[in-house]
Parts: structure tokens; sequence; C-alpha cells
């Protein structure tokens, strides 16, 4: 995954290093945010207060790490749709793995339900 996330944003943005820094830190928190809101089968109001806390550090860090991101860059469509499709390229094997295996040899609790 982490491998996917840097490549991606190297090839995405070669041109500057703080456009490389933003998409690969942006396209990590979101990736981890992401694994945890779809792993999770029984929501608890902690768990979203801390998923709404997590983005929330996320954001007050892009403002007292300005030598890190670019807030101009950030804020354009370019920023937002590469951000995406990285972050959906790191996080759809994953996905598509754990549905190929839940599908092909399913846990032991869905055998006794079925």
């Amino acid at each position: 995954m982490s491998g996917i996330l840097m490549y991606g944003a190297l090839l995405l943005f070669e041109s500057e290093f703080v456009h490389v820094v933003a998409i690969s830190f942006t396209a990590l928190i979101l990736t981890e945010l992401l694994m945890v809101a779809l792993t999770i089968r029984t929501w608890h109001y902690l768990m979203v207060v801390a998923e709404f806390f997590s983005l929330g550090c996320y954001l007050a860090s892009l403002a007292f790490l300005n030598e890190y991101f670019d807030l101009s860059f950030i804020t354009t469509w370019p920023f937002l749709w590469k951000v995406s499709a990285i972050t959906l390229v790191s996080c759809l094997p994953l996905y598509i793995i754990k549905y190929l295996k839940r599908k092909f040899s399913p846990p032991s609790y869905s055998k006794l339900s079925s």
C-alpha cells in the first residue's frame, strides 16, 4: 500500500517535491481512514468521533506545516482527483482480496447461518 501511495505521488506530481509530500500524506491519511471505516462492522459513537478527530488533525496539520503543503495547490481540482485516484488504487486491491477470500473460504460463522 505505501509503495502504491509513494510511486503514485511521484508519477502524478513529479514537478515539485512539495506536491509529492502533500499527495503522499493526504492519500495516506485518507486510505487509513477508509480502511478503518470499511473494516468496522459495528459502529460506536466513539469510533465516529475518532474518525472525525483524525480528519481534523490532518486539516490542522495543513495549517501548521505550511512549509510542506502548498495550500493554493491543495485546493485545486487536479489535486483532488489525483488524491482520489491514488487512494482508490491503494484501497481497492485489499478489498478485492478480502472479497475473494470470503467468497472462496468463508468464515465458520457464515457457514452456520446459511
